[in-house]
Parts: structure tokens; C-alpha cells; sequence
């Protein structure tokens, strides 16, 4: 792998320096809407321009602060200014690695919505959302930018707890909080644990018709079951290629697919590379993307501890508490 310069990062890296993000569930009463936070924050090398990519599986809201970013997205090129108060972005769900270029220093705050969560609060179906990006003060008519919410001084957990507190909480209740629907969570947990199940197996184990689930998936996850299903597997290979897998499953990994011309095929079509380009580059946003996924994962499946950190991080830069030095 190609290391060069090394990213500073205050939220966490793996044993050989690439940068990753503090990630936990949100608050129990937020658990129907929000499965997942996630942190970045770190200092490109000066000079240094990392042009990678980002993937997310279910539409998220992104709060970027200091340098811009820029997104290849459906809708073109785009480039996003943080501004003085930071700037929230909302995601919708990716049928592909969407290209990201980052210099300079940055922090990202990000909230990921369950299956079916965003559009019950307001957001635009997931179906007219993929692989876009909305400015969510503009969308939703803010006057007071929500990044503003956010004291960078402060610690990690006040940022989240500021934004559950000042948006989340009011959103739900705003929304009248309606929970998704239960068999959108259940096929996630398949995508989470068992995706190479069919969509006929699936929707025969719930004893509900095949047609009745793809339509219900193509509404909450914006892309058909048959895709869902396909993007967790190779997301799954991409962690494992990027080394922020569990060393013991990347075997049950490639043995979802025939051979190896069918993983490369499948890799190639997602990440727009293929595996021996993905895992011998330098991908740290993306690698810290798939991270936040496996750590999920993980956790949804109860093969690590609460508190346990994934073998792949390095325990001597995990982010300590207290304020930041922003």
C-alpha cells in the first residue's frame, strides 16, 4: 500500500496511520430513526489533496466544517464550502462509490438514518435521493444553520448530545414519530448478517409475497432487494480489502461470491476498481467510510464488545475525551 505523508487524525487510525472516525450508536430513544454517529476529524500534509471516495448504504446527514469538499454525484460535479458555521449536508443512499476530494483540514459529523427513517421526517424518497446531495439548512428552511449547534471546543460527546438535544429530537417529534416499518430493519439485519439470502427466500421466510418486498425495499432503501443485497457483499469485500475487516471473516466473505472473476467484476463495478487497485492504493476516506460500515456491522451482530475497538485500529490513537483542539 501506498503510504506517504501521513493524515493527522483526532478521531482514530489504524495501525499503519490511515485515519478513521469515533463512531457509536445514538441515544435508545433515537435507535427507530438513527442507527449510527460517526466523527472525523483530522489535517491533510499541507499541499496534500486527497481525491477517494465515500460510501454510504442509507441516506445520512454529513456536517462538514473548514475546508471543502468535493462530490461526483448524479448531478455533476459539486463542490461544498463549509463556511463559517460548517454546512449539512444530506446524502441520499449510493448504488456506487461516489467520488470525494478533501485537502486542507477537516471534521465531519455524521448521523445515518435506518432504512425508510429520512423520508418519514422530511427528507425526499430515498428512490429521488441516490447518489445525490441536498444542503439540508436550505431544504428544510433553516434559519440558524444547524452546524451552528455545534461548539468545536467542546468534546466529542457534547457535539452529538448538542445535536440530538437541538435537531434530532425535534424532528422526530416533529414528524409525529412514526417508526419505520419493521420489515424494511428486518431485511437490513440480512444485508448486516446474511447477504447472500435471496430476495425469494427472504420474503417466503416472512410469508409475504416476493413482489410485495421489492416493492417495499425499493421504497426504503431506494435501490431494488437484489441491489441492497449486492451492495452489502461487496462493501463486506471492500473492508476486507482495505484491512478494516475482522481478519477471521474475510473466508465467509469471498465465499459469497462464485470465483474470482466474479468478485473482481463486482468490486470494479462498485468502486470503479479493481481489488489489487483497491487494496495497494491510497484510499483513506474511503477506507475510513468502510470502516464506520463494519464497525456497525459488528456491533448489529454482536461480534464485538460494547467498548471494544476493532482489531484493525491502533489503541495508541484513539481519540481521549475532553475538548478539542480545533
Amino acid at each position: 500500500m501506498n503510504v506517504g505523508p501521513q493524515i493527522t487524525s483526532q478521531t482514530g487510525a489504524t495501525k499503519s496511520g490511515s485515519p478513521l472516525a469515533l463512531s457509536r450508536a445514538p441515544a435508545s430513544d433515537l435507535l427507530p430513526w438513527c442507527y449510527w454517529w460517526s466523527i472525523a476529524e483530522g489535517q491533510l500534509p499541507a499541499g496534500m489533496r486527497i481525491d477517494c471516495g465515500r460510501v454510504v448504504d442509507h441516506p445520512c446527514i454529513t456536517i462538514i466544517y473548514h475546508d471543502a469538499w468535493t462530490a461526483g454525484t448524479a448531478d455533476g460535479e459539486q463542490v461544498w464550502h463549509p463556511g463559517p458555521h460548517g454546512r449539512a449536508l444530506y446524502f441520499g443512499p449510493q448504488s456506487k462509490m461516489m467520488p470525494l476530494g478533501i485537502s486542507g483540514k477537516y471534521v465531519a459529523i455524521t448521523v445515518h438514518f435506518n432504512p425508510g427513517a429520512a423520508p418519514l421526517l422530511g427528507f425526499p424518497s430515498n428512490a429521488e435521493m441516490v447518489n445525490r446531495i441536498v444542503d439540508l439548512d436550505e431544504h428544510f428552511g433553516r434559519d440558524v444553520p444547524l452546524g451552528s449547534l455545534v461548539d468545536l471546543s467542546a468534546s466529542h460527546e457534547k457535539w452529538l448530545a448538542a445535536l440530538e438535544d437541538g435537531f434530532l429530537r425535534p424532528l422526530v417529534e416533529a414528524a409525529g414519530r412514526k417508526a419505520p416499518d419493521a420489515l424494511s430493519l428486518e431485511f437490513e439485519q440480512q444485508c448486516l448478517a446474511n447477504p447472500e439470502i435471496s430476495v425469494e427466500a427472504f420474503a417466503e421466510g416472512r410469508d409475504v409475497s416476493k413482489r410485495t418486498i421489492e416493492r417495499l425495499i425499493k421504497q426504503t432503501f431506494g435501490l431494488t432487494p437484489k441491489q441492497a443485497l449486492r451492495r452489502a457483499r461487496v462493501l463486506d469485500m471492500g473492508a476486507a480489502l482495505l484491512d478494516v475487516a475482522r481478519p477471521e471473516d474475510r473466508p465467509e466473505i469471498e465465499l459469497r461470491y462464485f470465483d474470482q472473476s466474479h468478485r473482481v467484476k463486482e468490486v470494479k463495478a462498485f468502486f470503479g476498481m479493481v481489488p489489487t487497485d483497491l487494496q495497494r492504493g491510497r484510499h483513506p476516506f474511503l477506507r475510513l467510510a468502510l470502516e464506520v460500515r463494519q464497525r456497525r456491522r459488528l456491533d448489529a451482530l454482536n461480534r464485538l464488545k460494547p467498548d471494544e475497538i476493532g482489531p484493525w485500529r491502533d489503541p495508541n490513537a484513539e481519540p481521549r475525551s475532553g475538548g478539542q483542539n480545533t
